[in-house]
């Protein structure tokens, strides 16, 4: 077979490490962390084009009341997509090569799930990789999603310019207020904002506090957690995620809950674009596009919006499932 299960972390993490599609969250341990916390059960699997280890795809199993659920990412994890990660081999290949590859991915992927036949199965993939039609001839369903991006290649003054004015506006007077940014590993504070922003939606915010904990000790060169302080005030904070050539604020950039302080954000996220830029990110993610009450903000910084590939599979049960989830468990 050309799909096996992987059990080296070394061999799993060279993989996510020089694929220009590796994210943080696809690194051994991260995932590690995920199944730790979440009560699923992680298949690391590996796809193989003869010798050559040419993919890797986790995914996360749990029978939840009977029903059989498979996963990439699990739901609860924080994580906004995972799926697979080709090799860095694929990304120079030329296009009649590159869909060899997919091919092969999505016909050994498709026979995995058919033997372990979930009722319910996803996997949102990461933003760019929009070639699933291999997935599509073999009846799995396409759901298209969206994240804003920034391309940190050019200058920052360029960058700068290319904010509308408004957005510029808000940056000077949110930096008028001299707040301050500061790292810190204490989660507590992020998780009670985040409780808070949700319950205005009438949401609860499930993330585990010591999941978020373990992620900062695990990586602390990869993840930044930091808050924006004026004077004795914490008014406002963001978990960062900082890892081959992609700088996304993960969790966080809470709406500030004083007028006083309504522009710090911008200015808060401005100071992340520079940083990343510093540090020699070439992409800068603004997540949020998929809700419209957060594009307005977002679209200020002008960036371009990158599509995300979700995949899926699910019979009557796991439709059944999914409609009660979306009733009383997501709206709870």
């Amino acid at each position: 077979m050309a799909i096996n299960l992987i059990s080296d972390k070394k061999v799993w993490d060279q993989v996510v490490d020089n694929s220009p599609g590796g994210l943080l969250y696809h690194k051994w341990d991260f995932l590690k962390l995920i199944e730790k916390h979440s009560g699923f059960k992680l298949l690391s699997y590996g796809i193989y084009k003869g010798e050559e280890l040419i993919c890797v795809m986790p995914l996360f199993f749990k029978r939840i009341k009977g029903v059989k659920c498979l996963f990439s990412p699990p739901p609860q994890s924080g994580v906004p997509y995972l799926g697979f990660v080709m090799n860095a081999t694929y990304h120079t290949l030329k296009q009649d090569k590159k869909e060899s590859y997919i091919n092969l991915v999505a016909e050994e992927v498709d026979r995995e799930i058919k033997r372990i036949s979930p009722n319910y199965f996803s996997a949102s993939l990461i933003p760019g990789f929009v070639d699933v039609r291999p997935f599509k001839l073999l009846n799995f369903g396409i759901n298209v999603e969206y994240t804003y991006m920034l391309d940190l290649h050019r200058p920052l003054d360029d960058i700068w310019k290319d904010f509308t004015g408004l957005c510029r506006q808000n940056i000077r007077k949110g930096q008028g207020l001299n707040c301050k940014l500061k790292k810190s590993k204490d989660v507590s504070m992020l998780t009670e904002f985040l409780r808070e922003r949700y319950l205005e939606h009438g949401m609860n915010y499930l993330v585990n506090p010591g999941y978020l904990e373990e992620l900062l000790k695990t990586f602390p060169c990869n993840m930044g957690l930091y808050y924006l302080h004026h004077d004795d005030r914490i008014i406002g904070a963001s978990l960062n995620h900082e890892y081959n050539d992609w700088y996304l604020g993960w969790i966080g950039l809470t709406k500030a809950r004083d007028k006083k302080y309504r522009y710090v954000i911008d200015a808060m996220l401005w100071s992340f674009i520079k940083q990343a830029k510093l540090q020699g990110y070439t992409k800068f993610e603004i997540s949020g596009a998929n809700r419209p009450n957060l594009c307005r903000f977002r679209t200020k910084f002008n960036p371009r919006l990158e599509l995300c590939m979700q995949l899926y599979k699910k019979d009557f049960i796991g439709k059944l499932a999914e409609k009660i989830y979306l009733k009383y468990v997501k709206a709870a």
